[in-house]
């Protein structure tokens, strides 16, 4: 059940809100790993482009130093070739090995770079061009013929410069080799690493992609939530009355208009309860408007927890409101009211306003506009008899204005009214319970075809004073808890006539005859004149069973009442002898219609 109230803070703004919190938090996250992914990879990158770099470079020169090898092969083979065989033409091609090695070992130097590759390579230039020389020198004394001076220039100077020239390009060839083998080996190794971890990077992007896509989509989908809770709020905004938290007059009118045409499509009934806050006027008078918007607010609180109101209650006005009872009948939703009202009355601080219904049923199709007149006029005619709850009949119809029937209904009113004061005086149990058996007496009588508004009207007031009579009897009587005695008994019978004698002293007399008999018995054993069957007037048989009905439907200060099912039990049970069997049976239809179609409500209990 929704309490009339403001609003709480909407819990799915928060929800959003911390939502739009994570988003944004997954979105930094995400952009920071691609950076750091990306400033890792082109490091890697750099690192690879810088061993790739050196690793062609040792491979340039281990290349070299290979060639340079092949020349100072080259060189030994065409400096023997020469000793045996001199001529020029070997001299041409030892030259030219020399200068290629020469050639070579700059190229060497340039490569390297390092002062101490440079200081080795200016070594082997200096060893090489010191073995140059020497062969030269050889080669001279080879020319001439003198073998002492070849073999002394062989075994004393180019021999161990050549030797010192091979040993050093043969070792460092072999070096620059080793070091482009594990340059290459490394290159390979960080290739390899740098494609791992170039996956690992792609995996864990596309991870994070997923994840912020799945944080994306749960935030439209906290969104998209978000805004179905807000345009749900302001829907409900735009019915609902800001003061009570009730539904306002538009959703009154479109609720209404929706129940009628479901009514009209499946003929479920539809009842309305339309209410008028008491006293509202003296308390904004008295205490301020403050003070009356507590009231209302207080009045609003009792009707929505009141039992199968809910959602279904309207602040229509100022001061105005409206219960709209899906699947109720008119007597069900008579019943709802007369509860309300007690809720009202029992409220703890006992300085909330009160109400006065009109309560009117549909059950086929009617437009709003019909059901809300007839609501309000058993709202007018609960006011002019200074009643609680009315439920609409049609004899309820207002007359002209000018017409000696409207003066007359007039004056009638007023003396009922005054009558029905005296009776509260009494006892205000008495008021409650007459009131009931006013309505209750409408409703049987148009059920079983009283047409005649006059006499519909007649029945109506004849069953809201058939107990005037217990003025005139002792409260020691009248509220005694025990059985009462015999003397006790006779006494209280005398209550009819009483009622009579006041009523006809109203101009009433129609009224009071039917109340002087409206304890006679169908079987002749009824008071005051013992009269039977058709001899009792249909009227006081109507308004007999209404009063057995009420009375044992309705709590008593000395008891508590027996309850529906029980009095329906009884009605039969009696039929033909203590109670008229058509009146019986036009109430229980009444009591059914109320029922017609709900599932919920079981037999005898006509409100869930």
């Amino acid at each position: 059940m929704r309490s009339p109230a403001s609003y709480t803070p909407r819990p799915a703004a928060d929800g959003l809100r911390r939502h739009a919190v994570v988003e944004r938090v997954a979105l930094a996250t995400l952009i920071v790993t691609v950076v750091a992914l990306a400033v890792l990879v082109v490091s890697i990158q750099r690192t690879i482009g810088e061993e790739t770099r050196h690793s062609d470079a040792y491979v340039r020169i281990a290349s070299i130093y290979q060639d340079a090898r092949f020349w100072v092969g080259q060189e030994e083979s065409l400096e023997r070739k020469y000793r045996l065989e001199p001529s020029s033409a070997v001299l041409r091609l030892h030259d030219q090995a020399e200068r290629n090695l020469t050639t070579d070992l700059h190229r060497v130097q340039v490569l390297t770079g390092s002062p101490t590759a440079t200081r080795l390579i200016s070594r082997l230039l200096a060893n090489n061009r010191e073995y140059a020389d020497a062969t030269r020198q050889m080669f001279a004394a080879a020319a001439t013929g003198s073998r002492r001076l070849v073999t002394y220039f062989d075994h004393f100077a180019t021999d161990p410069l050549f030797s010192s020239v091979e040993t050093a390009v043969y070792g460092q060839a072999a070096a620059s080799s080793a070091v482009a083998l594990s340059r290459s080996a490394a290159l390979r190794r960080d290739e390899a690493r740098a494609s791992q971890i170039g996956v690992v990077a792609l995996v864990l992007t596309l991870i994070l992609l997923a994840s912020f896509g799945v944080v994306n989509r749960r935030g439209r989908r906290v969104q998209r939530a978000a805004r179905a809770v807000e345009l749900r709020r302001l829907r409900q905004l735009v019915v609902t009355d800001p003061l009570t938290g009730l539904r306002n007059h538009r959703a009154f009118q479109e609720d209404l208009a929706q129940e009628l045409h479901r009514t009209g499509r499946t003929g479920i009934p539809v009842s309305l309860i339309v209410l008028d806050a008491d006293g509202l006027k003296a308390i904004n008078d008295t205490r301020g408007h403050q003070a009356g918007d507590e009231a209302l607010r207080g009045l609003a609180q009792t009707i929505a927890m009141t039992p199968r109101v809910t959602d279904r209650a309207y602040r229509v006005g100022g001061d105005e409101f409206a219960i709209i009872l899906h699947n109720t009948g008119a007597w069900a939703a008579f019943e709802l009211a007369q509860r309300l009202h007690a809720s009202l009355a029992s409220r703890e601080d006992g300085e909330g306003v009160q109400a006065t219904m009109g309560v009117a049923e549909a059950l086929s199709f009617r437009t709003k506009e019909e059901i809300i007149r007839e609501a309000d006029l058993a709202l007018v005619n609960a006011k002019l008899f200074d009643q609680h709850v009315v439920l609409y009949t049609h004899e309820m119809e207002p007359l002209e204005e000018l017409s000696p029937e409207a003066e007359d209904e007039r004056q009638t009113r007023t003396l009922a009214k005054a009558l029905a004061l005296a009776v509260d005086s009494k006892d205000s149990y008495t008021r409650s319970h007459s009131q009931t058996v006013a309505t209750l007496c409408a409703v049987i009588a148009a059920e079983l075809g009283f047409f005649d508004d006059a006499r519909l009207k007649r029945i109506r007031l004849a069953g809201l004073l058939h107990d005037v009579g217990k003025i005139g009897i002792p409260d020691s009587i009248l509220k005694k808890p025990a059985k009462l005695t015999c003397d006790e008994f006779e006494e209280m019978k005398t209550h009819s006539v009483l009622g009579e004698s006041i009523i006809l002293a109203a101009e009433m007399p129609t009224e009071a005859h039917w109340v002087r008999h409206h304890h006679e018995r169908i079987d002749g054993g009824g008071y005051p004149d013992v009269l039977a069957g058709e001899d009792i007037p249909l009227e006081s048989r109507i308004i007999h069973v209404a009063d057995a009905f009420e009375a044992m439907t309705s709590d008593r200060p000395y008891r508590v009442a027996p309850g529906e099912e029980f009095a329906i039990q009884e009605l039969q049970r009696h039929a033909g002898t203590q109670f008229d069997a058509d009146v019986v049976d036009a109430l229980l239809r009444v009591i059914r219609t109320s029922k017609h179609g709900d599932p919920r409500i079981q037999r005898g209990s006509l409100i869930a």
